[in-house]
């Protein structure tokens, strides 16, 4: 049996999904097919997404699904876990793409240690493709975290980001019923969480391990996905699993950069995102956070363009600090 599974979600994208497939294909050697299972699930697209699979399915095994109506985003990830048939499962954005070298190094992590609960890859953030043509991936360079806290501090919100985490089915399905976790956008931030809490050793890989696709997605409000959805899951996990020392360090580095660079962005038209009635979302929940005030309002009431600036510097800084 496959100990990777690449499980792919897809919706009405198929341009996109042809350059991922492609990079797939290009980047997975035959020494370690044997250890990969590549899955699609389409959520009902009426594009030409069925033929682009056809195409790649010529040199490349894809277990390709149809879903008969689109069940949605969210189940459609739910659904990419429980298809897949491998211990490890990568849910994989179809609008993101794979480095040489990835593949194996990650085939190599999976199969030198025994209780991963999941492996946080880093992306290289990419605009066009001509952006990516010669990147190359070197020998992995990991951190095996023991500590929980320290591991959540350092992914944060990426935690939500399918693309770049590879999570234990069986710690998962051991622990959680797929169908309690609610449909707000990040039901894949309570697995995450969970397989990282059931685990004895989780890897962050500080490589650049796969290109992702920047300010493609759209469709959802950022402060109710996370100023709002994203807490509310935090003390919905809580409920089960202690994590009060995780919610302090999520919204802390929510307040003080994540949200105020979010808003800034949209502001200044570089995301497709919405930000609809940002202020009265957040000050019901955060009203009572110094944080609140000092970082986040200043970036709706700031000038945009300098608002834009004062984040680009805050990045950098960020950047220089890993």
């Amino acid at each position: 049996m496959s100990c990777l599974t690449i499980a792919i979600p897809t919706f009405q994208r198929a341009k996109y999904l042809d350059i991922c497939l492609a990079s797939l294909e290009k980047n997975m050697p035959q020494t370690i097919q044997d250890d990969i299972e590549v899955l699609v699930i389409d959520n009902n697209s009426q594009d030409n997404t069925a033929e682009i699979i056809k195409k790649h399915q010529i040199s490349m095994n894809i277990r390709y699904i149809r879903n008969e109506t689109n069940i949605g985003p969210d189940e459609n990830f739910k659904k990419c876990i429980a298809e897949a048939i491998s211990r490890y499962v990568w849910v994989f954005g179809d609008d993101d793409v794979f480095f040489p070298s990835t593949l194996e190094n990650i085939i190599d992590i999976l199969k030198s240690k025994e209780t991963i609960g999941l492996i946080h890859l880093r992306a290289k953030n990419f605009y066009d493709d001509a952006e990516i043509l010669d990147c190359q991936v070197q020998a992995f360079s990991c951190l095996s975290m023991e500590s929980k806290e320290k591991f959540v501090a350092k992914i944060h919100t990426n935690i939500t980001f399918i693309s770049a985490n590879i999570v234990n089915k069986e710690i998962l399905l051991k622990t959680i019923d797929l169908k309690d976790i609610p449909n707000n956008n990040l039901g894949q931030m309570y697995w995450n969480i969970v397989c990282i809490l059931k685990s004895d050793v989780n890897i962050f890989v500080t490589n650049e391990a796969f290109g992702a696709r920047q300010f493609n997605s759209g469709s959802y409000n950022l402060c109710e996905v996370f100023g709002k959805n994203f807490i509310d899951m935090l003390y919905l996990i809580n409920l089960k699993y202690p994590i009060s020392s995780f919610i302090e360090i999520y919204i802390k580095r929510l307040l003080m950069f994540y949200l105020p660079a979010n808003i800034v962005r949209i502001r200044n038209g570089l995301s497709k995102v919405e930000c609809k009635g940002c202020f009265k979302i957040l000050y019901t929940k955060y009203k009572f956070r110094i944080y609140f005030w000092i970082f986040t309002v200043p970036a709706m009431i700031l000038p945009k363009k300098i608002a834009l600036l004062i984040v680009k510097q805050i990045e950098i800084i960020l950047r220089e600090g890993k």
